[in-house]
């Protein structure tokens, strides 16, 4: 562990921007687990006679134009983004990996089957999906939005499941595992799956930084929950300010490019790392 750990750290000074991503990300994470001790204000709590302040000791990021703290929109909206992002994320692992998982290792029928379902979900853009199922299902509270962002956005990573228990099932030791009379299922789960565990964390970071992006795109054009602090609300709402209170979109939108940015660099990152390792 100290080893590894030692490794990790040589990487993260080796590299300027793998360490401006792991800050990054630090700071964002604490911010969404604690914004009820970070954030200075409420995120709905109105300033009387604060409407449009620009950025002040008092307000660092300004005020929006009915006199809302934007820091502590930014700081609970964080929250709310890893939280959806995490919950879409379990989701699309749920249905990606026994799907991935049998048909790599069964192919066959089974493969044909499962790969032409994915493919079918695959030819549709994620986004135009997803904002046509929010829509039409008039989505607006978390859970609503968790469940159609995962049940949308899991065929790339299925089908990079199946790719890799396509090559593990033809290795030596699950060959011999299977020779001697060891069920399929304990195949999968004590050789399949332990050696493309690397693959499901990079794909999955990758996946952490469209979740946001998603979210942030649902928020900006008008659906979901209004009453839930958001990244994209934000953006929304400063859209018809740029002008006079270009604060309101400027922060948030710095705020989602740092976050996207340095989950990909992480994800590059683990890529180069865990390929090198194997």
């Amino acid at each position: 562990m100290n080893a590894l750990l030692a490794i990790v750290w040589t990487e993260v000074r080796r590299s300027k921007l793998l360490a401006f991503a792991c800050t990054w990300m630090i700071i964002t994470v604490l911010m969404a687990a604690f914004p009820f001790a970070i954030a200075p204000y409420s995120p709905n709590k109105i300033f009387p006679g604060n409407a449009g302040t620009p950025p002040s000791l008092q307000f660092p990021f300004g005020t929006d134009h009915i006199g809302r703290d934007v820091l502590s929109q930014i700081i609970w909206g964080f929250s709310t983004s890893l939280l959806i992002a995490l919950g879409a994320l379990l989701v699309e692992l749920l249905i990606a990996l026994p799907v991935g998982l049998l048909s790599g290792y069964f192919g066959g029928r089974v493969d044909q089957l499962l790969m032409r379902i994915t493919d079918a979900i695959l030819a549709m853009p994620t986004i135009v999906l997803l904002i046509v199922a929010v829509t039409l299902l008039r989505v607006e509270s978390l859970v609503s939005i968790i469940l159609v962002m995962g049940l949308i956005n899991w065929t790339w990573l299925a089908k990079t499941i199946r790719a890799e228990s396509l090559r593990v099932r033809e290795e030596d030791y699950a060959v011999a595992a299977k020779s001697m009379g060891f069920g399929d299922l304990y195949v999968i789960v004590r050789h399949i799956l332990p050696n493309i565990v690397s693959t499901i964390i990079v794909i999955s970071t990758f996946d952490m930084a469209w979740f946001i992006l998603y979210e942030a795109t649902i928020s900006f054009i008008g659906l979901g929950n209004p009453t839930i602090p958001s990244w994209g609300r934000l953006l929304y709402i400063g859209r018809g300010f740029l002008g006079t209170q270009p604060w309101i979109s400027v922060f948030p939108g710095v705020f989602i490019c740092l976050t996207v940015l340095s989950f990909n660099v992480l994800g590059d990152s683990l890529s180069d790392f865990l390929t090198v390792k194997r």
